[in-house]
């Protein structure tokens, strides 16, 4: 097998590209074959072209439930991929701590026992916060 490049000047035959493995004809006295200098071409017997390609679309047979099989098992396999993401990211988001930026708790977090009924505050919240105000008033003046 003659090895040639592309937009060489060859004689009649088959000549397979070694990159995309695409076969190009040539009939007659022969002609040039496509592609620039990059292109690398093998110059293909008549006899073994013959017996490829029976060979080739037997592979071809062959594997094609096998490529199939593959393509399905990796579609799945994104899908359940996606799905377990999603539900870890959902998870997270309700175990992560309730942590809020920009808001300030100056008299902290009421206990149970000291809860007040819904919209009162709890007395010792309120007394807590005219000590901060008061102490607020007190460094301004300063």
């Amino acid at each position: 097998m003659a090895r040639h490049q592309g937009g060489e000047k060859v004689n009649a035959g088959f000549y397979l590209n070694v990159e995309s493995w695409e076969v190009t004809t040539l009939s007659g006295k022969g002609g040039t074959l496509p592609g620039g200098k990059g292109a690398s071409f093998l110059r293909v017997p008549t006899l073994g072209a013959l017996m490829f390609a029976p060979l080739m679309g037997a592979a071809y047979a062959i594997f094609l439930p096998f490529i199939g099989i593959a393509l399905v098992a990796q579609y799945a396999t994104k899908k359940v991929a996606a799905g377990a993401r999603d539900v870890t990211e959902s998870l997270m988001g309700t175990m992560s701590p309730a942590w809020r930026p920009g808001e300030a708790h100056f008299t902290g977090t009421p206990d149970e026992k000291d809860k007040a009924k819904e919209g009162d505050k709890a007395p010792h919240v309120e007394e807590r916060l005219k000590k901060i105000e008061q102490e607020i008033e007190k460094r301004e003046k300063r």
